[in-house]
Formats: structure tokens, sequence, C-alpha cells
């Protein structure tokens, strides 16, 4: 598919779902993180680090513990607060590969809880995601939400 036509399908596609997130003032989004851990703290399922990174383990895996040095292969899905998704793999029978330190703060830290074969819900908070600026899809001082599939560990890593 040409370059072009790939623009054309993403703007059309995804340009009413960014410009919908980005309707609340910050002011507004800010307010809804303080309700959004609140929510986290009130639930016994997901534990509150240090960090204010949100854990939520879903299913436990029974194989490695990846590093932050290590080369990690996930499914993903990203939504916002509001529920949108701004990311996901491409191909949802292909994983994303990636060295675990290359990618958000939140990842790198909620990723080493995980062992391979399990699945989680990361709630990450801004400071751990892309804080004031954001990125195209998350507003700035956006809280994300990750489930996450832990599919392979490789290079260093512990267990």
């Amino acid at each position: 598919m040409p370059v072009l036509k790939i623009l054309v399908l993403l703007v059309c596609f995804c340009l009413p779902e960014w410009l919908a997130a980005a309707e609340l003032s910050v002011a507004e989004r800010l307010e809804q993180n303080k309700q959004h851990q609140a929510d986290m703290l009130a639930h016994p399922e997901v534990e509150v680090l240090a960090s204010g990174l949100g854990y939520q383990e879903i299913t436990a895996g029974t194989g490695a513990k990846p590093s932050e040095l290590s080369s990690v292969q996930v499914y993903y899905h990203g939504r916002l607060l509001t529920g949108q998704t701004f990311d996901k793999q491409l191909a949802p029978d292909e994983p994303l590969e990636f060295i675990l330190h290359q990618v958000i703060p939140g990842w790198q830290e909620g990723l080493q809880l995980m062992r391979e074969g399990g699945t989680a819900r990361l709630h990450i908070p801004p400071e751990l995601a892309y804080g004031a600026h954001g990125m195209p899809g998350v507003p700035p001082y956006s809280f994300l939400v990750f489930d996450i599939e832990l599919i392979r560990v490789s290079g260093f890593r512990r267990d």
C-alpha cells in the first residue's frame, strides 16, 4: 500500500480519537488522574508501587523474569482513561519485540514484575509515560492503561 494511502487512513481513522482525547483540559485530565489513583488504591487486586505504577496480575507466568537489558516479546493493548485505544501491536499474531530499557519507565518497571507466559494490566501515571509532552494520540499528562502478555524473554535476564 502506498505511503500516502496509509497516511490518509491514519488521519481518517485516528484523528477523531486524537481530537476527542485532547478535548479535556489539563486541569480536567489531572483531576481524572487523581481519581484513577484513588480507585487503584481502593482496588484490592491492584498493587500500587512507590513510583505510582499500578500493577495488576491477571495470569501468573511461570517462565523467566526480564531485566532492563532483556529482549522481550509482548502482545499489548494501550488505552487512555477514557477507554480510547491509542496503541497496540499491529498484527494480532505478531508480538512486538524490544529491549526493555528502550521503552517508557512504566513498562520497564511493570514488565520486570512479570514472568514469561503471564499477563498483567499496568496503570501508568504520566510521569512514568509521556508526561507533560504527550505524543500523537496521547495528550499531555495522560494516565495510560496497558494490558500486556509477556510471551518471551531472551538475552540478559534474571529468574
